[in-house]
C-alpha cells in the first residue's frame, strides 16, 4: 500500500522543509520493520519548489495470519485461503495508519527539535492515496474530510476496467488538498480516519484505543459532525467503548464551551451524579419484602 505526502515552496521557504517536520532525509531512502512488514520512506522528488514523501508499506501475508490468531480455521472450506489472499497489501487501512503512526511518530505530535518553529505553520498540503476502501462510497469520504478543511477528491475505482458494466468496486483513489492546516494535523486526521473508512482493524479493539482516539481526535473530533459515526467504527462498534469515548468528548465539548478545564467539568458532573438519589435494586427490594413478609407471619415473641 502507498501514500504521498506533497507540500510546495520556495527560496525563502523551501518544501524541503517537509523533512524536518517528518524527521526523514530527503536524500535518503529509509526502512522500518513492523509487526507486519516492512515500511519505506523516500522521496520521489525534492527541491525548493515541490516535495514529496512517498510511505510504501509491503505487508507480510504470513505475518498477518499467524498473528491473526488462527482466525478462519475450520470454518469455510476457503477461510483459510481468504486470509492469504485478500486486499490487506494493497488497500490502505488500519496497516497503514499504525505505520504512519510508527514512522512518523514526532511529526504527529508536532515535534522538531531541530526546527521548532516548522510543526506549527501551517503548509500547502497534497495527500495520495492509490486504493483507500471506503465503506460508505465517496459521499462519506467528502462528509469525514471536508469539515477538516480538505478538498476531496475521491474518484470509485472500476471493478475491472475492461469491463465497466461490472461497475465500480469499494474502493476510491483519494487526492486531499489543504492550504490551512499543519502537517500534524494533517497525520492525526489520517490515523483515525483510513481504519474508519475500511470500516476494520486488524488488531483486537481493547479499552486503550479510546485514549489513542482522543489523543488523535483532540482539537477537531469534538465538534465534527461524523463524531458518533467516527467513534463508532474507529473502536470496531464496541458499544461500551463507543459510549466512553462519547461521553469524554461531549465533557470535551462543554469544556471548551465553558473555556475551563475538563478536569473541572469532570468533577462537577461527578460530584452532582453522587447526590442523586440512587435507586433501590430489584434484588434489595425482594430481599425486604420476604423478610416483612416473614415478620408478618412469625407466632408472637419469635424473633426473625
Amino acid at each position: 500500500m502507498f501514500l504521498t505526502i506533497s507540500t510546495t515552496g520556495s527560496a525563502e521557504r523551501p518544501a524541503t522543509d517537509l523533512g524536518f517536520l517528518l524527521h526523514k532525509h530527503p536524500e535518503k531512502a529509509q526502512r522500518f520493520s513492523t509487526s507486519y512488514g516492512t515500511a519505506h520512506v523516500l522521496y520521489p522528488e525534492a527541491d525548493a519548489e515541490r516535495c514529496t514523501a512517498a510511505l510504501l508499506l509491503e505487508v507480510d501475508a504470513v505475518a498477518l495470519v499467524r498473528r491473526g490468531k488462527g482466525k478462519g480455521r475450520g470454518g469455510a472450506p476457503d477461510a483459510a485461503l481468504a486470509q492469504y489472499v485478500n486486499d490487506r497489501p494493497y488497500a490502505a487501512s488500519s496497516l497503514l495508519a499504525v505505520a504512519l503512526s510508527a514512522v512518523f511518530s514526532s511529526a504527529m505530535r508536532g515535534v522538531c527539535n531541530a526546527r521548532p518553529e516548522l510543526p506549527g505553520r501551517p503548509l500547502p498540503l497534497r495527500v495520495e492515496i492509490p486504493a483507500l476502501p471506503a465503506r460508505g462510497g465517496p459521499g462519506l469520504v467528502g462528509r469525514l474530510f471536508e469539515p477538516l478543511g480538505w478538498t476531496v477528491g475521491a474518484e470509485p475505482v472500476a471493478l475491472d476496467g475492461e469491463f465497466p458494466q461490472w461497475g465500480d468496486s469499494r474502493y476510491v483513489r483519494l487526492v486531499l488538498e489543504a492550504e490551512t492546516l499543519t502537517l500534524a494535523e494533517a497525520l492525526r486526521h489520517l490515523y483515525v480516519l483510513l481504519p474508519v473508512l475500511d470500516d476494520a482493524k486488524h488488531y483486537w479493539v481493547a479499552s486503550d484505543e479510546v485514549d489513542k482516539l482522543l489523543r488523535a481526535g483532540a482539537g477537531w473530533l469534538p465538534g465534527h459532525p461524523e463524531q458518533r459515526l467516527i467513534t463508532s467504527r474507529y473502536l470496531s462498534r464496541r458499544w461500551s467503548l463507543t459510549r466512553e469515548a462519547m461521553e469524554r468528548l461531549e465533557l470535551v465539548r462543554l469544556a471548551e464551551a465553558d473555556d475551563s478545564d475538563v478536569e473541572e467539568i469532570d468533577n462537577a458532573v461527578a460530584v452532582e451524579t453522587e447526590a442523586e438519589e440512587k435507586p433501590t435494586p430489584l434484588a434489595v427490594q425482594r430481599r425486604e419484602a420476604i423478610l416483612a413478609a416473614l415478620r408478618a407471619a412469625a407466632p408472637p415473641g419469635c424473633s426473625t
